[in-house]
């Protein structure tokens, strides 16, 4: 949704994890819920544009998450990402639909070639900004970008460190912007995950 944005963010700090909640599962596992956001901040001057955005804090977040804990990456059993949500905080001077499909990636080497994919995460069809305010609105998530997320949280826990690209593609926005009228808004987009983990530490 960010292409919605158009330099997909600056990444604010899209490895903050956030909210633990856990649960004890068959008396010692628990399970552990995070998620990471990024802010959104863009202003377009046209409805078609690209771009993307890069989540390399996800290995320290996690490592921190875990200890705070008392657990490592050894005691993860199992990790997956079970969704994310969109939340428009600011739109101006007026309201925009907006037409956009967001890729993941994985890009472990600045620079270099995708480790893997791009995948399709989510689409959005004349979605008006606005609607989105309020309460985090659940995405409807493509399962092969969620895949790709869950093999980069696999390659997490065994000790390598993931970096994921964000690419949104924006096709068209209505009205459509221009120089006299630029669009901008702000957008908080988060992915939750979560982990069984080792909880007899």
């Amino acid at each position: 949704m960010k292409q919605l944005c158009a330099r997909l963010l600056v990444i604010a700090v899209l490895g903050t994890l956030l909210a633990s909640a856990g649960c004890v599962l068959n008396g010692t596992d628990v399970v552990i819920t995070d998620a990471v956001c990024v802010d959104i901040d863009e202003v377009q001057t046209t409805g078609t544009f690209s771009t993307f955005v890069v989540t390399d804090q996800f290995k320290e977040a996690f490592e921190k998450k875990l200890k705070e804990n008392g657990n490592s990456t050894v005691d993860v059993k199992s990790i997956h990402m079970v969704s994310a949500t969109f939340k428009t905080t600011m739109v101006r001077p007026h309201d925009w639909n907006v037409t956009a499909n967001i890729d993941i990636a994985r890009q472990d080497t600045p620079g270099g070639a995708y480790d893997d994919g791009p995948a399709p995460l989510v689409s959005f069809s004349d979605q008006a900004l606005t609607d989105l305010r309020g309460s985090p609105t659940d995405a409807t998530l493509h399962a092969d970008g969620v895949a790709l997320v869950d093999r980069a949280l696999a390659s997490l826990v065994s000790g390598q460190d993931p970096r994921l690209v964000l690419i949104v593609n924006n096709e068209s926005v209505t009205p459509t912007p221009s120089t006299a009228d630029p669009m901008a808004f702000k957008v908080k987009a988060c992915v939750t995950f979560q982990a069984v983990v080792n909880g007899s530490n």
